[in-house]
């Protein structure tokens, strides 16, 4: 039965954190009009991606 919520399937990737920036920012720097607002994606969605990791990893406390 569907409660409503939504279940994501995350794929991983197995890469070194300078990888991972490297490839952001590569990629934002092309999405952004300026190198300035590129530098600012690259930055968002890293710490999008980080977080999420970070709140998957916390341990839950009763």
């Amino acid at each position: 039965m569907d409660n409503g919520q939504s279940k994501e399937r995350l794929a991983t990737i197995n890469t070194t954190i300078g990888e991972l920036i490297e490839a952001v920012t590569e990629i934002a720097l092309e999405a952004g009009k300026t190198e300035q607002e590129g530098y600012k994606l690259a930055s968002l969605t890293l710490e999008s991606i980080l977080r999420r990791r970070r709140v998957q990893e916390l341990p839950v406390l009763n």
